[in-house]
Parts: structure tokens; C-alpha cells; sequence
């Protein structure tokens, strides 16, 4: 049987993209625009940062309220987006994002007894 890497995927809020630059990222967010081409959309993180996400290819739908973005960090402000997922509102009507950022917080301040 031939093995399968699958890649790892770290959740992060803005604050975090740096440190994670090349890396591949899920970023839940709040759309804010879409580029008029559709090939970018701006949003607004958990911890209120304001990120841009570019895709290689246009957005193929309605996009607004909240997204979970995947994709390559590229610098503080950056991601190189693979995918999107728009949130239903039965999800996001009651997200807690202060309390979303500190389980990212806490998640990287602990060391990974796996590594």
C-alpha cells in the first residue's frame, strides 16, 4: 500500500500569519469586498486584522458574511488562497471570537509533544 502525506493546515487569526509565512494556513474571517475580476477578496479576521486573500482563479459565487479561507501565508497582511467556504449563519450567529483567538493562542504557545 503506498502512504499518503497529507499536509498540515494550522488555524490562525491575522496576528499570526507572519510566523507562518510559506506555511499552509485556515483563516475564518469576515468577507469585507471581492475584487471587481473576483480573483481576491479582502476580510476582516477573528482578531479584527484586515487580510487579503488572492486566488489564482475568480471566486464562482456570491461570497459575503463569514468564510473559512485555506491557503499559503504570505506576509502579515497576505494569503495565497486554494480554497473557500462560505459559513452558514447557523455556524457563525453565535462564533465567539475572543474566544476563538484564545484557543489559537493557547494551541501555539504549548509545545507539540508529537513533534
Amino acid at each position: 500500500m503506498e502512504s499518503v502525506t497529507i499536509p498540515t493546515r494550522a488555524y490562525v487569526n491575522g496576528s499570526f500569519l507572519q510566523k507562518f509565512t510559506d506555511k499552509a494556513v485556515t483563516l475564518i474571517g469576515n468577507v469585507l469586498k471581492v475584487s471587481p475580476d473576483g480573483k481576491s477578496l479582502t476580510m476582516q479576521t477573528t482578531d479584527d486584522q484586515v487580510v487579503t486573500v488572492n486566488f489564482h482563479e475568480p471566486i464562482d459565487s456570491a461570497l459575503d458574511g463569514w468564510v473559512e479561507v485555506h491557503g499559503l501565508a504570505k506576509d502579515k497582511g497576505t494569503v495565497a488562497g486554494e480554497s473557500y467556504y462560505n459559513l452558514p449563519s447557523s455556524i457563525t450567529d453565535d462564533f465567539d471570537k475572543p474566544q476563538f483567538n484564545e484557543a489559537v493562542s493557547l494551541i501555539f504557545s504549548l509545545s507539540n509533544p508529537l513533534k
